[in-house]
């Protein structure tokens, strides 16, 4: 697992990513995703059941265009 200032800087090439939602606490996804959304790319976040709702709201609301979130 890569850590979360490494998948900023990747992000911030403006590539696509999945990220597992059960290894990152939710303000690093947060910030993961701040830099997808400079670049418009776009992050899957798969184990999103993982996390309790009010945090996937949470979540959802930063560049929420660029998000999908698996809940499977």
């Amino acid at each position: 697992m890569k850590p979360t200032y490494e998948i900023i800087q990747i992000a911030g090439t403006g590539v696509n990513l999945i990220i597992d939602a059960a290894e990152k606490p939710t303000h690093e996804i947060i910030q993961i995703i701040g830099s997808i959304g400079l670049k418009n790319s776009h992050i899957t976040i798969k184990n999103a059941n993982s996390k309790p709702t009010h945090e996937l709201i949470q979540i959802a609301g930063v560049y929420s265009k660029n998000i999908t979130l698996d809940l499977t």
